[in-house]
Protein backbone atom coordinates (compact mmCIF):
# COMPACT_ATOMS: atom_id res chain seq x y z
CA UNK A 1 0.00 0.00 0.00
CA UNK A 2 1.44 3.34 -1.02
CA UNK A 3 2.22 5.94 1.57
CA UNK A 4 1.36 9.57 1.90
CA UNK A 5 4.36 11.74 1.36
CA UNK A 6 6.06 12.64 4.58
CA UNK A 7 6.10 16.27 3.71
CA UNK A 8 3.43 17.52 1.36
CA UNK A 9 4.61 19.80 -1.36
CA UNK A 10 3.02 23.15 -2.02
CA UNK A 11 3.41 22.75 -5.80
CA UNK A 12 -0.01 22.68 -7.44
CA UNK A 13 -0.44 21.24 -10.92
CA UNK A 14 -3.23 21.70 -13.44
CA UNK A 15 -4.63 18.32 -12.44
CA UNK A 16 -4.87 19.42 -8.81
CA UNK A 17 -6.67 22.64 -9.79
CA UNK A 18 -9.14 20.69 -11.94
CA UNK A 19 -9.68 18.26 -9.07
CA UNK A 20 -10.46 21.12 -6.69
CA UNK A 21 -12.89 22.60 -9.20
CA UNK A 22 -14.60 19.22 -9.55
CA UNK A 23 -14.83 18.87 -5.77
CA UNK A 24 -16.40 22.30 -5.43
CA UNK A 25 -18.95 21.52 -8.14
CA UNK A 26 -20.04 18.08 -6.93
CA UNK A 27 -19.95 18.89 -3.21
CA UNK A 28 -22.03 21.98 -3.95
CA UNK A 29 -24.38 19.71 -5.90
CA UNK A 30 -24.62 17.32 -2.95
CA UNK A 31 -26.72 19.89 -1.08
CA UNK A 32 -29.16 19.89 -3.99
CA UNK A 33 -29.30 16.07 -3.84
CA UNK A 34 -29.82 16.17 -0.07
CA UNK A 35 -32.66 18.64 -0.54
CA UNK A 36 -34.43 16.25 -2.93
CA UNK A 37 -33.74 12.84 -1.34
CA UNK A 38 -33.86 13.60 2.37
CA UNK A 39 -37.60 14.42 2.58
CA UNK A 40 -38.41 11.18 0.73
CA UNK A 41 -36.24 8.56 2.42
CA UNK A 42 -35.41 10.38 5.67
CA UNK A 43 -32.17 12.13 6.67
CA UNK A 44 -30.44 9.20 8.41
CA UNK A 45 -31.23 6.74 5.63
CA UNK A 46 -30.17 9.30 3.03
CA UNK A 47 -26.74 9.50 4.67
CA UNK A 48 -26.54 5.73 5.15
CA UNK A 49 -27.41 4.91 1.55
CA UNK A 50 -24.98 7.53 0.23
CA UNK A 51 -22.11 6.23 2.36
CA UNK A 52 -22.79 2.53 1.80
CA UNK A 53 -23.21 2.85 -1.98
CA UNK A 54 -20.10 5.00 -2.40
CA UNK A 55 -17.97 2.78 -0.18
CA UNK A 56 -19.13 -0.34 -2.02
CA UNK A 57 -18.34 1.19 -5.42
CA UNK A 58 -14.78 2.06 -4.42
CA UNK A 59 -14.30 -1.31 -2.67
CA UNK A 60 -15.36 -3.15 -5.84
CA UNK A 61 -12.79 -1.14 -7.80
CA UNK A 62 -10.04 -1.95 -5.29
CA UNK A 63 -10.80 -5.63 -4.75
CA UNK A 64 -11.05 -7.62 -1.50
CA UNK A 65 -7.28 -7.96 -0.99
CA UNK A 66 -6.69 -4.21 -0.61
CA UNK A 67 -9.77 -3.81 1.59
CA UNK A 68 -8.61 -6.61 3.92
CA UNK A 69 -5.16 -5.00 4.05
CA UNK A 70 -6.77 -2.05 5.86
CA UNK A 71 -7.45 -4.10 9.01
CA UNK A 72 -4.43 -2.68 10.93
CA UNK A 73 -5.99 0.79 10.48
CA UNK A 74 -9.46 -0.17 11.70
CA UNK A 75 -9.49 2.29 14.60
CA UNK A 76 -8.42 5.22 12.44
CA UNK A 77 -10.95 4.31 9.74
CA UNK A 78 -13.81 4.14 12.23
CA UNK A 79 -12.93 7.57 13.62
CA UNK A 80 -12.57 9.11 10.17
CA UNK A 81 -15.69 7.34 8.88
CA UNK A 82 -17.73 8.69 11.78
CA UNK A 83 -16.44 12.27 11.68
CA UNK A 84 -15.92 12.67 7.92
CA UNK A 85 -19.02 10.80 6.69
CA UNK A 86 -21.59 9.37 9.11
CA UNK A 87 -22.05 12.37 11.41
CA UNK A 88 -21.78 15.29 8.94
CA UNK A 89 -23.80 13.61 6.16
CA UNK A 90 -26.63 12.90 8.59
CA UNK A 91 -26.57 16.42 9.99
CA UNK A 92 -26.57 17.97 6.51
CA UNK A 93 -29.41 15.73 5.35
CA UNK A 94 -31.38 16.92 8.38
CA UNK A 95 -30.47 20.58 7.84
CA UNK A 96 -31.67 20.55 4.22
CA UNK A 97 -35.13 19.47 5.37
CA UNK A 98 -35.54 23.11 6.44
CA UNK A 99 -32.79 25.19 4.85
CA UNK A 100 -32.41 25.87 1.11
CA UNK A 101 -29.49 24.01 -0.43
CA UNK A 102 -27.70 27.29 -1.19
CA UNK A 103 -27.85 28.38 2.45
CA UNK A 104 -26.78 24.97 3.77
CA UNK A 105 -23.79 24.93 1.41
CA UNK A 106 -22.71 28.35 2.64
CA UNK A 107 -22.61 27.05 6.21
CA UNK A 108 -20.00 24.54 5.06
CA UNK A 109 -17.64 27.44 4.33
CA UNK A 110 -17.17 27.71 8.09
CA UNK A 111 -15.16 24.45 8.06
CA UNK A 112 -11.76 26.22 7.87
CA UNK A 113 -12.90 28.56 10.64
CA UNK A 114 -13.64 25.59 12.88
CA UNK A 115 -10.38 23.99 11.74
CA UNK A 116 -8.47 27.00 13.04
CA UNK A 117 -10.24 26.68 16.40
CA UNK A 118 -9.61 22.91 16.56
CA UNK A 119 -5.94 23.50 15.75
CA UNK A 120 -5.67 26.09 18.52
CA UNK A 121 -7.24 23.79 21.12
CA UNK A 122 -6.02 20.35 19.99
CA UNK A 123 -2.64 21.15 18.43
CA UNK A 124 -1.87 24.18 20.61
CA UNK A 125 -1.52 26.36 17.51
CA UNK A 126 -1.63 30.05 18.30
CA UNK A 127 -4.24 32.32 16.72
CA UNK A 128 -2.78 35.41 15.13
CA UNK A 129 -4.73 38.69 15.07
CA UNK A 130 -5.40 38.06 11.37
CA UNK A 131 -6.96 34.66 12.11
CA UNK A 132 -9.03 36.07 14.99
CA UNK A 133 -10.34 38.79 12.68
CA UNK A 134 -11.23 36.12 10.11
CA UNK A 135 -13.09 34.08 12.72
CA UNK A 136 -15.08 37.11 13.86
CA UNK A 137 -15.99 38.01 10.28
CA UNK A 138 -16.91 34.44 9.34
CA UNK A 139 -19.18 33.74 12.27
CA UNK A 140 -20.60 37.25 11.94
CA UNK A 141 -21.65 36.31 8.40
CA UNK A 142 -23.36 33.19 9.77
CA UNK A 143 -25.20 35.33 12.32
CA UNK A 144 -26.33 37.62 9.50
CA UNK A 145 -27.59 34.60 7.57
CA UNK A 146 -29.47 33.34 10.60
CA UNK A 147 -31.09 36.71 11.10
CA UNK A 148 -32.32 36.80 7.52
CA UNK A 149 -33.20 33.14 7.08
CA UNK A 150 -36.80 33.78 7.98
CA UNK A 151 -38.84 36.69 9.26
CA UNK A 152 -39.73 34.71 12.37
CA UNK A 153 -36.98 32.29 13.36
CA UNK A 154 -38.52 29.13 14.74
CA UNK A 155 -37.06 26.08 16.47
CA UNK A 156 -36.77 24.15 13.18
CA UNK A 157 -34.62 26.88 11.63
CA UNK A 158 -32.38 27.09 14.68
CA UNK A 159 -31.97 23.31 14.74
CA UNK A 160 -31.17 23.25 11.02
CA UNK A 161 -28.53 25.97 11.41
CA UNK A 162 -27.08 24.14 14.39
CA UNK A 163 -26.95 20.88 12.43
CA UNK A 164 -25.14 22.59 9.53
CA UNK A 165 -22.57 24.18 11.85
CA UNK A 166 -22.04 20.90 13.73
CA UNK A 167 -21.41 19.20 10.39
CA UNK A 168 -18.73 21.79 9.58
CA UNK A 169 -17.23 21.25 13.05
CA UNK A 170 -17.16 17.48 12.45
CA UNK A 171 -15.34 18.04 9.15
CA UNK A 172 -12.80 20.21 10.99
CA UNK A 173 -12.10 17.49 13.54
CA UNK A 174 -11.89 14.84 10.82
CA UNK A 175 -9.51 16.88 8.66
CA UNK A 176 -7.19 17.52 11.57
CA UNK A 177 -7.24 13.84 12.60
CA UNK A 178 -6.60 12.60 9.04
CA UNK A 179 -3.49 14.71 8.69
CA UNK A 180 -2.13 13.42 11.99
CA UNK A 181 -3.14 9.75 12.02
CA UNK A 182 -3.68 8.25 8.54
CA UNK A 183 -0.33 8.83 6.86
CA UNK A 184 0.14 5.14 6.07
CA UNK A 185 -2.99 4.78 3.97
CA UNK A 186 -3.16 5.52 0.25
CA UNK A 187 -5.86 8.04 -0.78
CA UNK A 188 -8.12 5.56 -2.60
CA UNK A 189 -7.84 3.00 0.20
CA UNK A 190 -8.54 5.70 2.79
CA UNK A 191 -11.65 6.81 0.91
CA UNK A 192 -12.99 3.26 0.69
CA UNK A 193 -12.11 2.31 4.25
CA UNK A 194 -13.58 5.37 5.92
CA UNK A 195 -16.81 5.14 3.88
CA UNK A 196 -17.32 1.45 4.68
CA UNK A 197 -16.55 2.10 8.35
CA UNK A 198 -18.92 5.07 8.37
CA UNK A 199 -21.70 2.94 6.85
CA UNK A 200 -21.26 0.32 9.58
CA UNK A 201 -21.23 2.98 12.32
CA UNK A 202 -24.38 4.66 11.00
CA UNK A 203 -26.42 1.53 10.21
CA UNK A 204 -27.72 0.90 13.78
CA UNK A 205 -28.80 4.56 14.01
CA UNK A 206 -30.63 4.24 10.69
CA UNK A 207 -32.41 1.08 11.83
CA UNK A 208 -33.50 2.69 15.12
CA UNK A 209 -34.76 5.76 13.21
CA UNK A 210 -37.40 3.60 11.51
CA UNK A 211 -37.97 2.22 8.05
CA UNK A 212 -36.81 4.39 5.13
CA UNK A 213 -39.46 6.30 3.25
CA UNK A 214 -40.58 5.43 -0.26
CA UNK A 215 -38.29 6.79 -2.95
CA UNK A 216 -39.61 8.46 -6.05
CA UNK A 217 -37.59 8.69 -9.25
CA UNK A 218 -36.11 12.10 -8.41
CA UNK A 219 -35.00 10.90 -4.98
CA UNK A 220 -33.46 7.71 -6.37
CA UNK A 221 -31.56 9.66 -9.05
CA UNK A 222 -30.36 12.15 -6.41
CA UNK A 223 -29.10 9.36 -4.15
CA UNK A 224 -27.33 7.65 -7.04
CA UNK A 225 -25.63 10.84 -8.21
CA UNK A 226 -24.70 11.80 -4.65
CA UNK A 227 -23.15 8.38 -4.01
CA UNK A 228 -21.27 8.27 -7.31
CA UNK A 229 -20.18 11.78 -8.35
CA UNK A 230 -20.27 13.55 -4.95
CA UNK A 231 -18.71 10.73 -2.91
CA UNK A 232 -17.19 7.72 -4.69
CA UNK A 233 -15.39 9.89 -7.25
CA UNK A 234 -14.88 12.89 -4.95
CA UNK A 235 -13.32 11.50 -1.77
CA UNK A 236 -10.37 9.78 -3.50
CA UNK A 237 -9.66 13.03 -5.35
CA UNK A 238 -9.77 15.01 -2.10
CA UNK A 239 -7.39 12.66 -0.28
CA UNK A 240 -5.13 12.58 -3.36
CA UNK A 241 -4.91 16.38 -3.56
CA UNK A 242 -4.33 16.56 0.19
CA UNK A 243 -1.51 14.03 -0.08
CA UNK A 244 0.07 15.62 -3.17
CA UNK A 245 -0.04 19.23 -1.97
CA UNK A 246 -0.92 20.32 1.55
CA UNK A 247 -3.90 20.84 3.84
CA UNK A 248 -4.29 24.50 2.88
CA UNK A 249 -4.48 23.74 -0.83
CA UNK A 250 -6.97 20.91 -0.30
CA UNK A 251 -9.18 23.09 1.88
CA UNK A 252 -9.52 25.72 -0.85
CA UNK A 253 -12.35 23.60 -2.28
CA UNK A 254 -14.33 25.26 0.51
CA UNK A 255 -14.14 28.52 -1.46
CA UNK A 256 -15.90 26.88 -4.41
CA UNK A 257 -18.58 24.75 -2.69
CA UNK A 258 -20.91 27.63 -1.65
CA UNK A 259 -20.66 29.22 -5.10
CA UNK A 260 -21.82 26.02 -6.80
CA UNK A 261 -24.38 25.40 -4.05
CA UNK A 262 -25.93 28.79 -4.74
CA UNK A 263 -25.82 28.30 -8.53
CA UNK A 264 -27.27 24.76 -8.52
CA UNK A 265 -29.98 25.71 -6.02
CA UNK A 266 -31.04 28.67 -8.14
CA UNK A 267 -30.89 26.95 -11.55
CA UNK A 268 -32.47 23.62 -10.64
CA UNK A 269 -34.64 24.26 -7.57
CA UNK A 270 -35.44 27.91 -8.26
CA UNK A 271 -34.10 29.05 -4.88
CA UNK A 272 -33.89 32.84 -4.62
CA UNK A 273 -30.51 34.56 -4.49
CA UNK A 274 -30.96 37.66 -2.38
CA UNK A 275 -28.46 40.39 -1.52
CA UNK A 276 -28.14 39.05 2.03
CA UNK A 277 -27.01 35.64 0.75
CA UNK A 278 -24.52 37.18 -1.66
CA UNK A 279 -23.27 39.60 0.99
CA UNK A 280 -22.76 36.80 3.48
CA UNK A 281 -20.93 34.79 0.82
CA UNK A 282 -18.57 37.71 0.18
CA UNK A 283 -17.90 38.16 3.91
CA UNK A 284 -17.21 34.44 4.32
CA UNK A 285 -14.72 34.56 1.46
CA UNK A 286 -12.91 37.47 3.13
CA UNK A 287 -12.85 35.59 6.42
CA UNK A 288 -11.38 32.52 4.72
CA UNK A 289 -8.63 34.61 3.13
CA UNK A 290 -7.76 35.85 6.62
CA UNK A 291 -7.93 32.44 8.31
CA UNK A 292 -6.20 30.39 5.62
CA UNK A 293 -2.58 31.25 4.74
CA UNK A 294 -3.56 32.03 1.17
CA UNK A 295 -0.46 33.14 -0.81
CA UNK A 296 -2.15 36.03 -2.60
CA UNK A 297 1.07 37.38 -4.10
CA UNK A 298 1.99 33.96 -5.51
CA UNK A 299 -1.54 33.54 -6.84
CA UNK A 300 -1.39 36.94 -8.54
CA UNK A 301 1.96 36.06 -10.10
CA UNK A 302 0.56 32.74 -11.33
CA UNK A 303 -2.46 34.47 -12.93
CA UNK A 304 -0.20 37.06 -14.59
CA UNK A 305 2.06 34.29 -15.93
CA UNK A 306 -0.91 32.41 -17.33
CA UNK A 307 -2.17 35.63 -18.94
CA UNK A 308 1.22 36.23 -20.56
CA UNK A 309 1.26 32.68 -21.92
CA UNK A 310 -2.25 33.08 -23.30
CA UNK A 311 -1.31 36.37 -25.03
CA UNK A 312 1.81 34.78 -26.50
CA UNK A 313 -0.22 31.81 -27.78
CA UNK A 314 -2.78 34.11 -29.42
CA UNK A 315 0.00 36.18 -31.00
CA UNK A 316 1.69 33.07 -32.39
CA UNK A 317 -1.65 31.87 -33.76
CA UNK A 318 -2.32 35.24 -35.40
CA UNK A 319 1.15 35.31 -36.99
CA UNK A 320 0.72 31.77 -38.30
CA UNK A 321 -2.70 32.67 -39.73
CA UNK A 322 -1.26 35.81 -41.37
CA UNK A 323 1.65 33.84 -42.83
CA UNK A 324 -0.64 31.17 -44.25
CA UNK A 325 -2.91 33.86 -45.74
CA UNK A 326 -0.02 35.52 -47.49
Amino acid sequence: MSQHPSSATSRVGIGDLLSLLYLGAVWGGAFLFFRVASPEVGPVWTAEIRIALAGTLIALALGPRRILALRPYLKQLVIVGATFSAIPFTLLAYATLTLPSSLASLLMATTPLFTAIVGAVWLRQGLSPRVVAGLVLGFGAVAMLLGGATSAIGPSTLLAFGAGLLAAFSYAIAGTYVRRSTGGIAPLDLAAGQLLAGAVVLLPVAIVSGAPGALRIDGAVSLGLMALVSTALAWPLFFRVSARTNATTASTATFIVPLFGIVWGSLILGEPIGPQLLGSFAIVLVSLVLVLPVPLSALTARVEALGARARAAWLALALRWAASGS
